[in-house]
């Protein structure tokens, strides 16, 4: 067994970096405990405990503890012989050892209990592979003994004895097939014993439930597995953008809200968003308020100190965060109402974010691509002297083509330009170091999702605990490892044509919020997401349930911009998988909704790294600009092997769009061929028309 190890060195990370990955960590567990705890078709709540790990909860809410965490590069893994069981090569006895402390003293009594007695035994001894798991997380060897819940004690009880003869010797029988026909049998009279334990975890906390008739123990029940099967294990972890600078993205939070409307009303075309601390101080005084601005001023001054704290609880800076914001809001519906203020939808927005899933956040998209454009797209070296990033249709020498001359160069950046045109693309460009931080924090068994279900429960849908990562010892203080990798890879960025994708939006009779004239298409689809995450049926959720029914939703602008750029991001994946060698799986995503725009780059550790740089030189050419462009324009590009099956199921699958879920941002969701291409329209959507694809307008534009 594989077990966290001490001896694995700290990473250097930017404090926005860490911060980041702390909040989607409590992000995920929150996520987590909500889907694990609706407890669907069950006669009992779910406690919150077999949701996620204890250790994550504070008086039954999540609370993760950031800084219990320590981030380290995982170099090392600690190993534990495990299972402690084995069976006799000859007879099949079964044997087992308590702790790998006296495991020696133990196996030296192994022969003794030999039938045929011990001047006899074979000495045969094959560790078992097969172990019993429990989607609470606990995984134990296989075994005879059962526990058992004691109704008038309250207390589980180990039965480890023939209920027949009392003797405590079985053999294990392995019978060719399924591992639900292995058994015990009682070395003296025989009787077969059904390999059936129950989880601890879970009995002591539905033991209750089982005298009142609510719990069943198909719930508590351990199932046998393989521990080589991935159903013994499953690592949860996710992977982020790595900036150097915070100076857009620590306008995300509670204390700056204000900033943040100002940034986001300028960027999208809004009118001037935020009054000045002058003009605020100005109002309230001349309200006869001047004292709340002084206690105002005081409470900023006092979450300044307190950040800049080490050991300050994370409740009590949210509560400093939160007194702050409060003022702002109360103030901004009284005495600033009738000055300059942001538009309604992106003052909810940015007011209303504590309930935004993440990586579905248009305005965290927003600021990450603003930081994305400062530190990456807009000039820069590289330590060797390559541009960080480089137009597609203006090569530098090192992705020229061999053999080019000025004359091939100019017609290969017009047939570039002109190919990008009917694929809608606004922006192309090669970037030689994203930096991406992959990281694992915790892991669940026998399922990677929220709820199992099982034959013996029927319908019911029971809960996966997620668990934390085991502490190790760092300086003497144990904490929770944080196993992270930071990877400098090349990627493509690309940026879709706005007055195009308003025009196909206009085409699918898929309405935008109204706006003036100089508001940016971003602006509209920060509101629209707004708007749809204030009706629990269309908003975004970590796991995009309600994207997941057939026929369920109208038509609206956020979802579909989203599935597009989604789409087409997998569509070039595709493309270059294909075109480098590269496998589908050793890809990842990035999109920034707000912009139009996305970023797919290469993830992994080893030293082909330079491939999409390598593939766009080779495959550049003079009459079609690059095959890449070529390839993504051709129609069989995006036909698929089951066509109007997957058309009429929404357009995507293993044949055509999706790639391995631990490439893609949402696992496969909000994905269809049909926004690019039409025949057919997306899973969840209600109306009764096909789409007219992306490309088909494109088509009309570049013409």
């Amino acid at each position: 067994m594989a077990l966290p190890s001490s001896s694995n060195r700290t990473i250097e990370l930017p404090h926005v970096t860490m911060r980041t990955i702390g909040e989607q960590i409590q992000e995920y567990f929150a996520a987590w405990a909500e889907r694990a705890q609706r407890g669907n078709n069950l006669s009992h709540a779910v406690p919150p405990e077999l949701a996620v790990d204890r250790r994550a909860l504070v008086d039954g809410i999540v609370r993760v503890r950031t800084g219990e965490f320590a981030f380290q590069i995982p170099d090392y893994a600690n190993y534990l012989p495990f299972p402690l069981a084995f069976a006799c090569g000859r007879c099949g006895l079964y044997r087992a050892g308590k702790s790998i402390d006296a495991f020696d003293r133990d196996s030296e009594r192994f022969r003794a209990a030999c039938p045929t007695g011990a001047a006899n035994c074979a000495d045969d001894w094959e560790q078992l592979d097969v172990v019993l798991a429990h989607w609470s997380g606990e995984v134990e060897a296989i075994t005879p003994s059962r526990r058992h819940w004691v109704s008038e004690r309250q207390e589980i009880r180990d039965l480890d004895r023939c209920s027949h003869c009392e003797t405590d010797r079985f053999i294990l029988r392995r019978p060719p097939g399924s591992l639900g026909a292995w058994h015990f049998e009682c070395v003296e009279c025989k009787t077969p014993r059904e390999i059936l334990q129950r989880d601890r975890t879970t009995l002591r906390a539905l033991g209750p439930l089982l005298d009142a008739g609510t719990a069943t123990f198909a719930e508590i029940n351990m199932e046998p597995v393989s521990y080589r099967a991935s159903a013994a294990y499953y690592v949860h972890g996710d992977r982020l953008l790595v900036f150097q600078d915070d100076r857009h993205l620590s306008l995300l939070g509670e204390a700056h809200v204000p900033a943040l409307e100002q940034l986001i009303s300028a960027r999208y075309g809004y009118p001037p968003a935020v009054l000045s601390d002058q003009e605020k101080e100005r109002l309230l005084r001349a309200a006869g308020r001047g004292s709340e601005w002084e206690n105002h001023i005081q409470l900023i001054n006092i979450l300044q100190m307190l950040e800049a704290q080490p050991g300050i609880p994370d409740a009590a800076l949210a509560a400093q965060r939160s007194a702050i914001s409060s003022n702002e809001a109360e103030w901004a519906a009284s005495v600033f109402q009738a000055h300059a203020q942001a538009a309604p939808g992106i003052s909810s927005a940015c007011r209303g974010r504590t309930d935004y899933v993440r990586k579905h956040d248009p305005v965290r998209m927003a600021m990450e691509h603003l930081t994305l454009e400062e530190e990456k797209l807009r000039g820069g070296q590289m330590a060797d002297g390559k541009d960080v990033s480089v137009d597609v249709t203006i090569l530098d020498p090192f992705l020229r083509p061999d053999g080019f001359n000025e004359a091939d160069l100019g017609r290969q950046a017009a047939a570039s330009r002109l190919r990008l045109n009917q694929l809608g693309i606004d922006e192309m460009r090669l970037i030689r170091d994203v930096k991406i931080c992959e990281y694992s924090f915790a892991y669940t068994r026998t399922a990677s999702s929220p709820t199992v279900q099982r034959d013996k429960a029927g319908a019911a849908e029971l809960p996966v605990r997620l668990r934390l990562f085991e502490k190790v010892e760092i300086a003497d203080t144990a904490r929770h490892p944080i196993l992270c990798t930071v990877q400098a890879n090349e990627g493509f960025y690309i940026r879709l044509n706005e007055g195009l994708l308003r025009e196909w939006l206009a085409v699918n009779q898929i309405a935008l919020p109204a706006a003036d004239a100089n508001v940016r298409l971003g602006g509209q689809l920060i509101e629209d997401y707004e708007s749809l995450q204030r009706d629990p049926d269309t908003g975004f959720t970590r796991f995009l349930d309600e994207y997941r029914k057939e026929a369920a939703l109208t038509r609206r602008a956020y979802p579909f911009v989203y599935t597009l750029l989604h789409t087409m991001a997998h569509h070039v994946i595709g493309t270059c998988s294909m075109m480098s060698g590269l496998d589908l799986g050793s890809f990842g995503e990035h999109l920034f909704v707000p912009d139009l725009a996305f970023l797919i780059y290469r993830r992994g550790m080893t030293m082909d790294l330079g491939n999409l740089s390598s593939m766009w030189r080779d495959r550049g050419d003079a009459d079609v600009g690059n095959q890449v462009l070529e390839h993504m324009l051709n129609p069989s590009s995006l036909r698929c092997g089951s066509e109007s099956v997957c058309n009429r199921r929404g357009g995507a699958c293993p044949d055509c769009v999706l790639i391995p879920e631990n490439a893609c941002l949402t696992r496969n969701e909000l994905l269809s061929r049909s926004v690019l291409v039409g025949r057919g329209r997306p899973r969840w959507d209600a109306a009764a028309s096909d789409m007219t694809g992306f490309f088909e307008v494109a088509a009309g534009w570049s013409t």
